[in-house]
């Protein structure tokens, strides 16, 4: 039977302890699959985070393995882009297991500015590195040169700068090319539905207002949000902008709000909606992610618009309670 010494409980000391963790770590690690078969190198000690917006941006700068929390969630927000990427399971996002990480030893945890308190936690179990660069939460201005700003400072972290600037100009340049793909286009509102009465519309400080800007395509809506770039309004406040076009992506909770709203005359009065000005796209992005939800989302939003958006909108939900943005 294997015996786990919880966090702050006393376990045996000296070099036999250092020997029992050794061996604990190489049984969890081939469990999970992070350590190669004889003959082959051991793969290196993960790299943990509790932030989505962090390890999609390592797995995109091909970081392995990864420590991260509630991957099932993840991959759902992220089209599957990372099924074959090494993720070790650490749990639900906002309760990540500590023991588990504490046996892995990971060379370091790489936190944003909201998890500050995690690096008490993590004493004695990783380097907890705080992230100042985080293009999110309190950082208003320029969401599009922090996201680069951000990557940059992962790929000086992790030895990967090379990848990290690869990662930019091939963000930049893709999004040069779906710029020209676009005729004249009205200005845009891109909103989450949240119950029948009430969504999310985002603006200034939000992953969505950086991609429109790169995209030269303007948003309908200029009043103010929060840190994650998004303000609460209700539905009838749609109608104040008649002449925008609708930008759904998907809602935060499993609620059936597209059953509700079938039926719901102020949603079906709408002017973008009778007209026909919607787009609808999927939950393949990360809705406060790093460059490469910000290159789904872009792709998904060109795709729609050169389609001439929907006629009927169902809206849909991507369904994340347990993810610290959606609580």
């Amino acid at each position: 039977m294997l015996a786990i010494f919880p966090i702050g409980r006393a376990c045996p000391s000296g070099q036999r302890a250092r020997r029992l963790l050794v061996g604990i770590r190489a049984v969890i690690c081939l469990a999970l699959g992070s350590l190669s078969m004889p003959g082959q190198a051991v793969v290196p000690s993960p790299v943990a985070t509790f932030d989505w917006t962090i390890a999609e941006t390592l797995l995109a700068l091909e970081v392995s393995p990864v420590a991260m929390g509630n991957i099932e969630a993840f991959h759902r927000w992220t089209a599957e882009n990372y099924l074959d990427a090494h993720i070790i399971d650490l749990g639900v996002q906002t309760l990540p297991n500590l023991e588990l990480l504490g046996l892995l030893m990971p060379e370091f945890a790489l936190l944003p500015p909201r998890h500050r308190p995690y690096r008490r936690r993590l004493h004695g179990i990783s380097n907890g590195i705080l992230l100042d660069s985080y293009p999110y939460q309190g950082k208003p201005g320029d969401t599009w040169n922090g996201l680069i700003a951000f990557t940059k400072a992962l790929g000086r972290i992790v030895d990967k700068e090379r990848e990290a600037k690869t990662l930019i100009d091939d963000a930049e340049k893709r999004l040069a090319s779906l710029s020209g793909r676009l005729d004249s286009v009205q200005p845009l509102m891109v909103v989450q539905l949240l119950d029948e009465r009430h969504l999310r519309v985002y603006g200034k400080n939000s992953l969505f207002q950086a991609v429109l800007d790169q995209l030269d395509l303007k948003n309908a809506w200029q009043e103010a949000t929060n840190d994650w770039g998004y303000a609460v309004i209700q539905i009838k406040t749609l109608f104040e902008f008649p002449d925008a076009m609708l930008v759904i992506i998907p809602g935060a909770f499993p609620v059936g709000i597209e059953d509700r709203l079938e039926n719901s005359v102020i949603w079906s009065r709408v002017p973008s909606i009778e007209q026909g000005r919607v787009v609808v796209l999927p939950s393949s992005f990360w809705l406060a992610g790093g460059l490469p939800s910000a290159m789904r989302f872009a792709e998904s939003l060109v795709d729609g618009l050169s389609a001439g958006g929907v006629r009927s909108a169902e809206p849909q939900t991507g369904g994340c309670q347990d993810c610290e943005f959606h609580r």
